[in-house]
């Protein structure tokens, strides 16, 4: 598969380390990009994001226009818990799930109205930030189980989204 470009949220180092303490529980390698590559584990250099539009290689000039056009202001998101849904190609995804958030909404459907790629219509889209994504359901529920016996609620930030390159990641200076 060729290069992807993906709009994400820049969390805070502060934010980022809060997903870490949780994650950390975790003796494995996590992986948050879908099933579409072999190898997955060390195409994931993403950090912890939430992902607001992805792009195939040959819409990359319509990524960039999109980006160009959105302005972020601080969002804080309280994670809640930890859920699961099912993902692409046959798998799962275990992720934080979030409060309903009005300033997120808005950002989401900014950059929906410019980018109209239907699967991140903030109506429909649920919004998430992957911890790991696996084809195998039972593995899944074993790290949402182990993640769960100590998990406190938490409140992240971010002010920034950034424009990557996804598989494996790389950040688009514009």
């Amino acid at each position: 598969m060729g290069k992807r470009a993906t709009i994400i949220a820049l969390f805070d180092e502060q934010s980022l380390s809060k997903f870490k303490y949780v994650t950390d529980k975790v003796n494995s390698p996590l992986c948050k990009v879908p099933y579409r590559e072999e190898n997955r584990e060390e195409l994931d250099t993403l950090p912890y994001h939430f992902t607001f539009c992805v792009w195939d290689a040959q819409d990359r000039d319509k990524a960039i226009e999109v980006f160009k056009e959105i302005n972020c202001k601080e969002i804080i998101l309280n994670i809640i818990g930890l859920s699961i849904k099912e993902s692409y190609n046959n798998s799962w995804n275990l992720y934080f799930d979030m409060e309903p958030n009005d300033e997120l909404y808005s950002l989401q459907k900014e950059i929906y109205s410019k980018s109209r790629v239907e699967k991140y219509n903030p109506d429909t889209f649920i919004p998430h930030i992957t911890i790991h994504c696996d084809r195998n359901y039972n593995k899944i529920l074993d790290l949402k189980k182990k993640l769960d016996k100590d998990f406190v609620p938490f409140k992240v930030k971010f002010n920034k989204i950034g424009l990557f390159e996804i598989y494996p990641a790389k950040r688009i200076e514009i």
